[in-house]
């Protein structure tokens, strides 16, 4: 019986010491992006050990088998079993120390299984470890002290067990692994979903672990289609179907979409009540119509382009592009601008292929894709994403200066994101600020300064509709971005020199509104499908994204939450903007409104994509 205890003993202390490792993942990534977390409370770190005993049982699977077979030994097999485990926990947790700050998720399957992007990764990766190379450090120190405990640990001595004490051993362990596997005794194993038991929305990452996102994520790819209402309820509460009617602003308008990386609205001045990092944007913004209300669908690039393109967000945890739906017939404003003889091309300084850009284009019915391989000058190349992105701008004029009016251009920048070069000529020109990105971001202005300087000179300039968003937001420091609403507030810029008078519109605006809104801008008769609404016409106005399970709904005035069964968040923005006060238990009808709203919104999204029914016809 000593022998027995013994071994439950040893069992007891590696699986404390797996347990401390995941605590440890936690506290660290709470340090790392404290800011981001300005709230956050004890439940959501004791409701973290809940999701941790499910990955440890996942994750160290392979190390609970050994015990079948070596319940009392030191073999190395065993030791090398539960540090191997140990160490791909380490650098997959330590990965979200950093890259939350880009995301504000955990990371999922999707970084990995994104078209384009492990070329991408290979590349950059010099340039990771010289900005990073503390998290390197730290994740040796980490690994190299789990090391040791496990040494400790093993200098334990015990006697062979009989067949009685074997069994007694091994069943209880059978039954820690099973009912961990499960993430507890209910019905349904633990999901993503189950973390807002624990937390608000914003402190939803506090509560899961990287490990189990990872896990949860790399094998569910499609879509769980909610029922919500009946087909006919459904179609009174929401429907993506926009209908227009002729009322031409101009005969066939160019149109001109720039997408700016990372621009999120925090970094422009004229949209803030500070100096911000956008001095030529800040000008053109007096000078057109603008939306300072408006929001990102999503956190990535590869969300953003489909949102901005066809008006489909990405409501589930694999990016549209990366997911099984991207071959679905869709539609997009490339698409329905060729149908009225317009040329289209689409411009991103990038590797060919990355984030599968040119597949998505191809599908939207773009007619060309123009990346880093058909640029003509390498010595503009930044080292690290791309071609720097005033060269690749004056190279997009001369490109368009080809095409035949009317043309369709899609550009998308890259030189504001990281590691955030700049050219050599120009270092040293624009003031640091107080993130690294700020930089950068001066830099990518002054370049779209250059860019509006050309085209201006150009036939083509003042019969061009220009449109600039941003395909995301970034890092952050302003205390007021640093929620679920602000992390999504982008610039939505809509100008034309001869055609709209300067003016701000406070309604809510989202990048699924630029199809339609360009659409009903233009004046064609049309009958479209997009999960958004045009921002010139008189209808309701929100904004719906999806980020750690939970899908929200951003109005003039209100900001609901919803986990795809009940309402976790009701806030009212115009009093509360921080999101500190919870309605939820007031019930009010506007929550209920909006509740409706929500999901009538998912159940359209999820049945059209998993039916293929994204297109009108």
């Amino acid at each position: 019986m000593k022998a027995l205890w013994k071994v439950y003993l040893i069992f007891i202390l590696k699986f404390a010491l797996a347990f401390w490792l995941f605590s440890l993942f936690r506290v660290l990534f709470y340090l790392f992006n404290s800011s981001y977390f300005p709230q956050p409370q004890a439940l959501n770190f004791f409701g973290g050990f809940r999701f941790d005993w499910m990955t440890i049982t996942l994750f160290y699977l392979p190390f609970f088998l050994s015990l079948f077979f070596f319940p009392n030994s030191k073999s190395k097999i065993q030791g090398f079993l539960f540090l191997f485990s140990s160490a791909i926990a380490i650098l997959s947790s330590f990965l979200d120390f950093e890259y939350f700050k880009f995301t504000q998720k955990r990371t999922t399957a999707d970084l990995f299984s994104t078209n384009g992007l492990e070329d991408d990764i290979i590349s950059l990766l010099p340039s990771f470890i010289k900005d990073y190379w503390y998290l390197l450090v730290l994740a040796i120190i980490c690994y190299l002290s789990v090391q040791w405990l496990y040494k400790k640990i093993n200098t334990l001595s015990v006697e062979r067990l009989n067949l009685k004490n074997y069994l007694l051993f091994i069943l209880p362990v059978c039954l820690l692994t099973v009912v961990g596997f499960r993430g507890g005794i209910q019905l349904k194993p633990l999901n993503v979903i189950q973390a807002s038991q624990y937390a608000n929305a914003q402190n939803i990452p506090l509560v899961l672990n990287t490990p189990f996102t990872l896990i949860k994520s790399f094998f569910k790819d499609g879509i769980e289609v909610q029922q919500y209402y009946t087909d006919d309820e459904l179609k009174k509460i929401y429907s993506p179907i926009q209908h227009f009617k002729e009322d031409s602003l101009v005969e066939k308008l160019n149109v001109v979409l720039i997408i700016a990386e990372s621009f999120s609205k925090e970094y422009i001045g004229a949209l803030n009540d500070y100096e911000g990092y956008t001095p030529f944007l800040d000008s053109l913004i007096e000078q057109s119509v603008v939306f300072p209300n408006a929001f990102a669908n999503g956190k990535k690039s590869i969300e953003g382009l489909p949102a901005i393109l066809s008006g489909i967000p990405t409501l589930m945890n694999t990016a549209y592009i990366s997911s099984k739906y991207a071959s679905n017939k869709i539609e997009s404003l490339p698409r329905f601008l060729k149908s009225k003889g317009y040329q289209s091309a689409f411009y991103h300084g990038g590797e060919n292929g990355t984030m599968g850009f040119n597949a998505f284009t191809q599908i939207s019915g773009i007619d060309r894709y123009i990346g880093k391989n058909e640029y003509p000058n390498s010595k503009d190349f930044d080292g690290n994403w791309g071609i720097f992105d005033e060269a690749f701008l004056q190279f997009c004029i001369q490109d368009m200066n080809q095409m035949q009016e009317p043309f369709f251009s899609g550009i998308f920048t890259l030189s504001s994101h990281h590691p955030y070069t700049i050219p050599e000529q120009h270092k040293g020109k624009f003031k640091v600020g107080t993130l690294p990105i700020h930089q950068s971001v001066l830099y990518a202005d002054y370049a779209l300064k250059q860019f509006f300087k050309t085209a201006q000179k150009q036939p083509w300039f003042n019969n061009t509709l220009f449109i600039i968003t941003a395909d995301h937001t970034q890092q952050s420091d302003v205390v007021s971005y640093n929620n679920t609403v602000g992390m999504y507030r982008v610039p939505l810029i809509f100008y034309n020199s001869k055609l709209l008078s300067a003016n701000r519109n406070m309604a809510v605006a989202q990048q699924n509104d630029i199809y339609p809104s360009v659409v009903d801008l233009l004046g064609f008769e049309a009958d479209i499908l997009s999960f958004g609404n045009s921002v010139f016409k008189d209808n309701e106005k929100f904004s719906v994204s999806y980020l750690n399970g939970i899908f929200q709904l951003i109005s003039q005035q209100y900001c609901l939450q919803f986990d795809g069964e009940k309402t976790i968040g009701f806030f009212d923005l115009t009093t509360d903007p921080a999101l500190h006060k919870n309605l939820l238990q007031e019930n009010s009808d506007q929550q209920i409104y909006f509740e409706k709203k929500i999901k009538a919104f998912i159940q359209q999204y999820q049945t059209r994509i998993t039916n293929n029914q994204l297109s009108f016809d």
